[in-house]
């Protein structure tokens, strides 16, 4: 019975509300309560900035997946991102999928980002969006989101993201697909440590400010923490890598809705060098 009103509900706002939502996509990203913008150094980063792309030098593969978000199975959002660097940048592959059965929001995205002198990154992704309401509806339309990274100094990194710069709207909506503006700052200032703080407009909402953290014990384990405003929300997530292998998991609390579960499983073919590479780069910049 609650699919049904679920469905109803979903038919009948669907002119009214923007598609496919601004969510946190990865279980360390969500660890850090989405401050990923500025940091953006794996291949998630086609999700938060995809000029991100641009600092990775090996290939990488990741699956995340909340199976029931708030405990609403409907709610169930999986995602598939793959990178791989090559001399003329990096190019990636998202795929992305929200819902259930009776609706369902699909997102490709077709991703590239490249440095400028290991200082300066660009990026941009070319999204797919296609929408699916059984029995009612099915529409597809394309949208291009743009991503821009700078090293500061050999401690401090400024990052932004345009999603949806293009307006695209899909089907007969009278609505945008959701349009969100992001840009911040991460501080490394020793190599175990990094900090972030971030301000996000979502051109329908008001200015929403997100902070995180992420400390690294003994090269293997990563902690996190992160807070956000608008609505406000709490989370905290661990990470562990052994060779190619990180498992991430993240717990995200939200103000009105509560306590949600989420995890990731990612392969690095660089794996340690590229952890090593990851926290010497931004110094090695400037030398």
């Amino acid at each position: 019975m609650y699919k049904f009103i679920f469905l109803i509900l979903a038919i009948f706002t669907t002119p009214l509300l923007a598609q496919f939502e601004n969510t946190d996509i990865g279980a360390r990203s969500v660890g850090l309560n989405g401050a990923f913008t500025s940091v953006g150094n794996d291949a998630f980063s086609i999700f938060y900035n995809p000029s991100g792309l641009g600092q990775l030098k090996y290939r990488e593969l990741g699956v995340f997946y909340s199976p029931a978000p708030f405990g609403l199975s409907e709610l169930a959002t999986g995602a598939l991102v793959y990178a791989e660097p090559t001399s003329f940048g990096t190019f990636g592959l998202g795929l992305k999928t929200y819902g259930f059965e009776l609706y369902r929001e699909n997102n490709i995205i077709v991703s590239y980002g490249r440095d400028f002198k290991n200082r300066i990154f660009y990026g941009v992704n070319l999204n797919v969006y296609n929408l699916n309401i059984k029995n009612y509806n099915s529409a597809t339309t394309f949208g291009v989101d743009l991503g821009a990274m700078a090293y500061l100094t050999e401690f401090l990194r400024w990052g932004f993201f345009g999603r949806n710069i293009t307006g695209s709207r899909i089907a007969d909506s009278e609505e945008k697909i959701a349009q969100v503006f992001r840009t911040g700052f991460n501080i490394i200032p020793r190599e175990d440590l990094s900090l972030s703080l971030e301000a996000e407009k979502d051109v329908r909402y008001p200015l929403s400010i997100r902070a995180g953290l992420e400390y690294s014990l003994y090269d293997y384990i990563d902690l996190r923490a992160g807070v956000g405003s608008q609505p406000a929300s709490f989370t905290g997530g661990i990470g562990i890598k052994y060779d190619l292998i990180q498992l991430d998991y993240a717990i995200y609390n939200h103000q009105d809705l509560g306590i949600t579960h989420q995890g990731t499983i990612s392969v690095n073919f660089g794996g340690n060098d590229a952890r090593k590479f990851s926290r010497e780069q931004l110094k090695n910049a400037f030398k």
